[in-house]
């Protein structure tokens, strides 16, 4: 029952990844569509197509409505708490330190 409980929780949380820029999605960016490819530096965002590369801030992007966007999104979710946090989460519960870090997807 505690397994079931915490996997429901990780399905919750991955839905709030889809509409939020993920590694892997298409973007809008100047009437052009881009893939992003790194977002460590969060707001700002490095996308490419073909062969350019730039950086771009996430104010001055899209995402592209598509499914495959959003399965995309959600697949990224679910895959980053199963693997990460999950069994730490079956064990332990989630506890107040973990509360500050950045993986709520607010």
């Amino acid at each position: 029952m505690k397994k079931l409980y915490w996997w429901i929780r990780v399905l919750l949380l991955a839905l709030r990844w889809v509409p939020r820029f993920n590694l892997g999605d298409r973007v809008w960016f100047r009437g052009e569509q881009w893939f992003l490819i790194q977002g460590v530096s969060a707001p700002l965002w490095d996308l490419v197509r073909g062969k350019k590369r730039i950086t771009v801030h996430e104010t001055e992007m899209q995402k592209v409505r598509s499914l495959q966007n959003y399965i995309g999104s959600f697949r990224s979710g679910y895959n980053f708490y199963m693997t990460n946090w999950y069994r730490i989460w079956v064990r332990k519960g989630i506890q107040p330190w973990m509360r500050g870090c950045r993986i709520w997807a607010k």
